[in-house]
């Protein structure tokens, strides 16, 4: 996954597990890698989640980097890109330029951070 989100090889890729068909943790070391100018991944030994929830959902799209040039093209300002029309998001994963994956992980966290917000006390 670290090699994913950086672009690049660069950390030791493990075997995928019979058992549960996930990837096999290799990290020994922590490591930091640069994504881009004043973003970091750092890769530790132990973590299999992370709590994005210091994330406000209206600033979700500006994590997915491949979103970032598509924002532009929304119509609305303040566009969720799920039930939008003419989203810019939405129109760039209908023609490939956007993983199908990578959107539906978008809606997932996009829910999951709206859900904790409207349970927040």
């Amino acid at each position: 996954m670290t090699n994913r989100v950086i672009g690049k090889v660069a950390a030791d890729i493990g075997d995928i597990s019979k058992k549960n068909k996930r990837g096999k943790n290799t990290t020994t070391d922590i490591n930091m890698y640069e994504i881009e100018e004043k973003s970091y991944l750092l890769d530790t030994p132990g973590f299999q989640t992370i709590d994005i929830f210091e994330i406000e959902k209206e600033s979700l799209d500006k994590c997915f980097r491949e979103f970032k040039p598509y924002i532009k093209n929304c119509e609305f300002v303040g566009c969720t890109h799920i039930k939008e029309e003419n989203c810019g998001i939405k129109n760039a994963l209908n023609i490939g330029e956007i993983q199908e994956t990578r959107y539906q992980n978008y809606i997932k966290i996009y829910e999951e951070l709206k859900e904790k917000e409207e349970h927040k006390w």
